[in-house]
């Protein structure tokens, strides 16, 4: 009888019911079981026979082939090749090490020339003068600037021509110096003393230096001396040519403004015309650089500040000159040596506020001094001298440009030996370029001058701003010589009662500004500011043309036609 699915079921049931209770019961005993098996195979293995071998039969085709025998060790290295070995895994290490010992060697090389070469000047003799060849004219040597410049360019070893605008300040100046020093007389206020100067420059370079030598000074002498370079202090404001601040509208441009600009500028550029061709020359016998080197104030030449109309405009006519100049040169053949070079000059040393002539309102119109005369006082009440710059730092940035960087205080500096100074001061000579700024408020000026217009000129009118509001706040004067309108009309209706009601009065000229005159004024403050307007139109045509006229009293109760 074939058994069933459930009986089969039920018997694998059974036998697994089995083998678990088995497994169970014997699970308490299972770790002495494998003590004995272990102890019984041990003494099996160490007391009883030894075990047959038992040689199994090869595969066949399927046999795996057994595995080489291991390559026998390499053959020690040699410390050359170690070495070899070690270069190639430390690349960067080796060239360092190479780098330094070609520095240092160099630089052990390079000393003991140099000691080699300073031994050999050191046993030369000393009595015999240096000879100087490279001649530095100086225009306008009577400004405060221009002394240290000069005494600081003898001493480095050029032979320096100034200009003195006096014979008295000839012999002063000659004997500061050491025999390489020569000043000639050039009064910018008198052009026919350009002539006489531009005759005894020439008669200089062919002399000998220095001028205190023995024998005959116009020997032939093989050794020519040669313009190098040509500073101009003249187109700086002097004490000479010092003007009052003033508007544009009050200043007499024949009595005030032709005479300042003759000065600082035609002067300047009639000498200039007259040494080109000689310093054209001179570039064309040697390799060296030739400079022209124009100072400017930099308040003026940059921006121009109110009331300062004077010193403006003659500064930024040298600014274009300088400009024009340098680059008709540039466009030349045989002048590509010539620089021109504008300076911008600050506050160094003396301030230059004291240069400028104090303001003075004698002269001005009742309706200018109303008009102009707060803002005026406003400006130089808020104006604040700034602290000078050391004038050795222009004396030395000027000599920069002179020598080209090579006879600076810098340019004998050295890092561990090595001379890098005057690689630093050939970059500074390059960075400045053609035009740089030195002094204290020089570089503000120059920064305000890339100002938008309209920015800069609310910055130049916040002085008067803020000494308005402090007026309209405070109790408030103005100056002595600043008066108001009221009082002017005061006075002048006093005038106008005192004298004789039906007589004309005539109009007269002042004295120190032609042109500008005073009239007598009715006494109805209605009439005052006509007559004041006609007065200031018919004083200002009074210069350009010779017009006759007279002002007629009105009477109280006429009207003007």
């Amino acid at each position: 009888m074939m058994p069933t699915i459930d009986d089969v079921e039920q018997y694998f049931q059974t036998v697994e019911r089995l083998v678990f209770e088995s497994l169970t019961a014997a699970s308490l005993d299972l770790p002495h079981i494998r003590e004995a098996i272990n102890r019984l195979w041990v003494d099996i293995t160490r007391y009883g026979p030894p075990f047959p071998e038992i040689h199994a039969g090869r595969l066949g085709p399927f046999e795996l082939p057994a595995p080489p025998p291991p390559p026998p060790p390499p053959p020690p290295k040699s410390l050359i090749e170690k070495t070899g070995d070690w270069l190639k895994d430390h690349s960067w290490i080796v060239s360092g090490l190479v780098l330094s010992t070609l520095g240092f060697g160099l630089f052990v090389g390079y000393r003991a020339i140099s000691a080699q070469h300073a031994f050999r000047r050191r046993i030369k003799s000393t009595t015999a003068v240096p000879e100087k060849r490279q001649v530095v004219v100086v225009l306008g040597s009577d400004h405060p600037l221009a002394l240290p410049l000069i005494l600081e360019l003898e001493r480095k070893g050029y032979i320096v021509i100034a200009s003195v605008s006096s014979a008295e300040a000839v012999g002063p100046l000659e004997a500061k110096g050491h025999g390489f020093v020569r000043a000639l007389v050039l009064d910018p206020n008198e052009p026919t003393t350009i002539p006489i100067f531009l005759r005894s420059l020439g008669s200089t370079l062919s002399r000998r230096f220095p001028i205190s030598a023995a024998g005959d000074p116009y020997l032939p002498n093989p050794s020519h001396p040669l313009l190098h370079s040509i500073i101009s202090f003249l187109t700086m404001p002097a004490p000479s040519t010092g003007c009052a601040p003033g508007p544009l509208e009050q200043v007499s441009l024949h009595d005030t403004y032709l005479p300042y600009l003759l000065s600082t500028h035609v002067a300047p550029l009639q000498t200039l015309q007259a040494l080109l061709p000689l310093l054209r020359a001179d570039a064309q016998r040697t390799r060296a650089c030739r400079s022209i080197i124009i100072c400017l104030p930099a308040a003026d030449a940059r921006i121009g500040l109110p009331f300062a109309s004077v010193r403006a405009m003659s500064a930024a006519a040298n600014v274009r000159a300088a400009d024009v100049l340098r680059r008709e040169i540039s466009a030349a053949q045989g002048m590509g040596r010539i620089r021109v070079v504008t300076v911008d000059v600050g506050a160094i040393g003396q301030a230059f506020d004291d240069i400028t002539a104090p303001p003075t309102f004698d002269d001005w119109t009742p309706s200018e001094k109303a008009t102009y005369g707060a803002a005026l006082y406003a400006l130089s009440e808020t104006a604040k001298k700034r602290t000078p710059e050391d004038v050795s730092k222009f004396v030395d940035s000027i000599i920069g440009v002179v020598s080209s960087g090579t006879k600076t205080t810098g340019a004998g500096k050295a890092v561990y030996g090595i001379g890098v100074g005057l690689a630093y001061e050939k970059v500074k000579d390059w960075i400045r370029d053609n035009r740089f700024s030195i002094g204290a408020g020089a570089g503000t000026y120059t920064f305000a001058s890339f100002l938008p217009t309209r920015l800069l000129d609310c910055l130049l009118g916040l002085p008067h701003i803020l000494v308005g509001v402090r007026n309209d706040l405070l109790p408030s004067h103005l100056p002595a010589n600043v008066t108001s309108p009221s009082a002017d009309v005061a006075k002048t209706a006093s005038a106008d009662h005192s004298a004789p009601p039906d007589l004309p009065a005539p109009f007269t000229l002042s004295s120190h500004y032609p042109g500008k005159g005073t009239a007598v004024q009715p006494a109805s403050d209605e009439h005052e500011t006509a007559s004041d307007a006609e007065s200031e139109s018919v004083g200002s045509d009074a210069e350009s043309s010779s017009v006759e006229s007279s002002w007629i009293s009105l009477g109280p109760g006429e009207s003007p036609p």
